[in-house]
């Protein structure tokens, strides 16, 4: 959606929107000369609440209005069905504004070649597409223009969109100079993305049974002052509108508005975490007023292996919610104490949570992938993927990948990622895609790579391709037990002519779904998080002391990786739940750097952190082992929820959890 200028020229929508910028010999020296520009404004309302932004009336963002988009979905006769359903339970929930927190706040440098080419390195999620947007701010061909995007120093969504890339690149072009630009923390928390805050309005409704039988859902999400990656999120947190639960009669609409509160796009989760919140939430008070068991009505309503997804779409094999759902009734968190604490200061309580994450970018949006392996002229074996090291683990999952289709050592792997001039396409590192690219590139390139290695040595050897083997070094004979290497990977490479040094790439879609009428993915990973928590009863503060999760992603590509997904997304749903809130006032951010907004620290880190992976898959299973980048965040603050709920006997609504409404709830339950 291009609604968002590179620098402003008419009307400034937020407080860190650009309207210009200066390069100079020295950080001094700019300062000065950005303190010499006068900029007059003419001051406007400032539109901060998305719901009174969509009145009739209300001071437009945007020429076209405040809407920017809406989204229905309907299924079966919900009317007809709340009319006969037994239990009911209706609920508003409402999700913050959250930064990112990343530790490399936006920044990066540009410069102009001698070929004339323009070089642009920042911090991003998918450089081509960044470079597809300078192409049309600048006026310049996509082939005379390098971005080169890895490592990035954390993203979790942030990066995913253009930051301080167009000012970089206009300044590198009118100087003919090497630019430097990064943001520190303040000016990040002032122009940066932040999570889109929501509002959820959610009606379900049981039979007597405690079967679900219909749902009925209504959004407004806060778009900020322009589109970004808005849509893409609301239209994902409604594509997960029953979480993994069957409902025969749907009603869901979402609407996105545009304010002046920031800008807000992706963040770890994209929708589904938010909409996570109420529908777990809902499922453990649709519980208590069935007098059904928490685990009990979800294996009522969990939906069945090889049955359509929610849009009605074909849905990929090796689905594990039962699995995962078993695997949270036998949790030892259970027989863990739980009520009043030994000196009575505390209440605790324990809340669960399943957690059904898509991955992918859907059936409507182009999903492109692929990547390369070729043996280079030193005799290491390049992996190159156009994805990002944002910290997640890519460079250690690529070695693993690509070293356990070949036989070869990981350290005879050498990633070479995220750039435009040196690497394939393989789309984004978001959505939780990336595992699966680099298992699939590393898998489909593989056998013809090792055959080419294997003939190539085998003629220098004077033996038979087939009765060698790669093996970590290099070429070994197939059926012998001594280790020797007959050759290594770096004498192969030096016997070869540089143009005769094997290669094999490999190019396809992410896989899609059949369903076109909406945005739908095709494959999901699965789990399910439990929550203990210690609710003070003097103060109303929450203190989560265990916080198990359970994961269903297919094989590892790298335990320490996986891990790393599944504990950092833990930890950063507990400050979404707990203690973030990239809350405004008057268009302007309270917290003015991180020093007032409550990142959770290593203290706030739950006592125990437990983490399970079932990674089997089916024997007719051809996508290989799921993403888990969103999986460590989905049900965590659902599980935190109800946690509360089953220590001091009600739901909080609003995130993060507020101490004082915390201290009214103990009071009622009191009276």
């Amino acid at each position: 959606m291009q609604d968002q200028p590179a620098l402003c020229f008419d009307k400034v929508r937020y407080v860190g929107d650009a309207v210009a910028a200066v390069a100079a010999v020295d950080t001094k020296t700019a300062e000065r000369a950005l303190a010499l520009i006068r900029v007059e404004y003419e001051p406007l309302p400032v539109v901060s609440d998305p719901q009174q932004a969509l009145v009739a009336g209300a001071e437009p963002v945007h020429a076209s209005g405040n809407l920017q988009c809406s989204f229905e979905f309907t299924r079966g006769d919900a009317s007809a069905a709340f009319a006969k359903a037994a239990h009911i339970v209706e609920a508003v929930y409402e999700t913050p504004s959250q930064m990112h927190g990343f530790m490399e706040t936006e920044g990066g440098y540009a410069f102009v070649g001698t070929d004339g080419t323009l070089n642009v390195f920042a911090g991003g999620q998918h450089g081509r597409r960044d470079r597809m947007q300078l192409s049309r701010i600048l006026g310049m061909p996509q082939e005379q223009i390098r971005v080169v995007t890895s490592p990035t120093g954390g993203a979790f969504g942030g990066k995913d969109e253009l930051t301080v890339q167009p000012a970089l690149a206009l300044l590198a072009l009118k100087t003919r100079r090497a630019v430097r630009l990064h943001l520190d923390r303040a000016e990040s928390v002032i122009a940066g993305t932040k999570r889109n805050a929501m509002r959820i309005h959610m009606r379900t409704a049981s039979d007597a049974e405690g079967r679900l039988v219909a749902q009925q859902v209504d959004v407004i999400a806060d778009a900020g002052a322009y589109a970004s990656l808005g849509p893409g999120v609301l239209e994902t947190a409604l594509e997960h509108a029953c979480g993994p639960y069957v409902v025969p009669n749907v009603l869901s609409s979402g609407r996105l508005a545009y304010t002046n509160n920031g800008v807000c796009g992706a963040f770890r989760g994209f929708g589904a975490n938010q909409m996570a919140f109420a529908v777990e939430c809902q499922l453990d008070r649709l519980a208590e007023a069935a007098g059904i068991d928490i685990i009990e009505i979800r294996r009522r309503n969990l939906r069945e292996p090889g049955t359509r997804g929610h849009l009605g779409q074909q849905v990929a094999p090796s689905e594990r919610l039962a699995e995962m759902l078993q695997a949270a009734a036998a949790d030892p968190i259970w027989a863990k104490p739980r009520g009043p604490s030994f000196d009575g200061y505390e209440t605790i309580g324990v809340g669960m949570a399943m957690n059904y994450q898509g991955n992918g970018l859907g059936t409507l949006p182009p999903d492109p992938a692929g990547g390369a392996l070729r043996l280079a002229a030193d005799g290491m074996i390049e992996a190159l993927y156009g994805l990002d090291e944002l910290g997640q683990g890519l460079l250690t999952s690529v070695k693993a990948a690509v070293a356990g289709a070949l036989g070869c050592g990981r350290d005879d792997v050498r990633p070479v990622t995220g750039d435009t001039a040196a690497t394939p396409e393989s789309g984004s590192s978001t959505a939780s895609r990336g595992t699966h690219v680099v298992w699939r590139v590393a898998a489909v390139a593989a056998p013809a790579f090792a055959r080419d290695l294997l003939a190539a040595a085998g003629q220098l050897l004077c033996r038979e391709a087939g009765t060698l083997a790669l093996a970590p070094g290099g070429i070994v004979e197939r059926h012998s037990n001594s280790g020797s290497l007959l050759m290594s990977f770096a004498e192969l490479a030096e016997a070869l002519p540089p143009d005769r040094l094997p290669a094999a790439a490999v190019s396809f879609e992410f896989p899609k779904s059949d369903y076109l009428e909406g945005n739908a993915r095709l494959i999901f990973a699965f789990g399910a998080t439990l929550a203990r928590v210690a609710v003070s009863r003097i103060t109303g503060q929450v203190r989560v002391l265990d916080l198990h999760q359970h994961t269903a992603a297919g094989p590892m590509l790298d335990p320490a990786a996986y891990l790393g997904q599944i504990e950092g997304g833990g930890v950063q749903g507990l400050g979404f739940t707990l203690t973030e809130d990239a809350a405004m006032r008057d268009g302007r951010y309270l917290a003015g750097n991180l020093d007032f907004y409550m990142l959770p620290g290593i203290a706030d880190t739950p006592e125990s952190l437990a983490t399970f992976a079932l990674e089997d898959l089916d024997e007719d299973d051809p996508f290989g082992p799921r993403g888990a980048g969103e999986l460590g965040i989905g049900a965590v603050t659902p599980a935190i929820v109800n946690a509360i709920a089953d220590a001091i006997g009600d739901w909080p609504e609003r995130i993060p959890v507020d101490p004082e409404w915390v201290l009214d709830a103990l009071r009622r339950s009191a009276a």
